[in-house]
């Protein structure tokens, strides 16, 4: 079996991360989705809660958890793509950031990351 790429293996990261959302009662609006010039990996909803989220992974330990890698230009950049797809969804009453971080196939998701 041939090893995945690092973007193979960040693509494989978003679908996990989408189904798990799905699996526990988000919707999922749109992934790899350009808003503004920046990439937002998952879009999705819950209720009226506009859900912004950063899908990091790590293949292995040693390089730290995959959250970690969320810094600060990151942040700014979700924000600005963040407030953009509020304009574009006027049902939602509120922006949320997540961060879901992947080892292997291990979820954890982090509400409000970085609100």
């Amino acid at each position: 079996m041939t090893p995945l790429s690092a973007a193979g293996y960040g693509r494989r990261a978003e679908t996990v991360a989408a189904w798990w959302l799905r699996l526990h009662g988000y919707r999922v609006l749109d992934r790899n989705l350009r808003v503004g010039g920046r990439e937002v990996d998952v879009v999705a909803r819950r209720g009226r809660t506009l859900v912004v989220c950063e899908v990091k992974a790590r293949r292995h330990r040693g390089l730290g958890r995959p959250e970690e890698a969320v810094d600060g230009r990151r942040r700014r950049r979700q924000h600005e793509a963040g407030e953009l797809l509020l304009q574009r969804h006027p049902w939602a009453d509120r922006l949320r950031f997540d961060v879901l971080a992947i080892d292997g196939w291990r979820v954890r998701h982090l509400p409000g990351a970085f609100d």
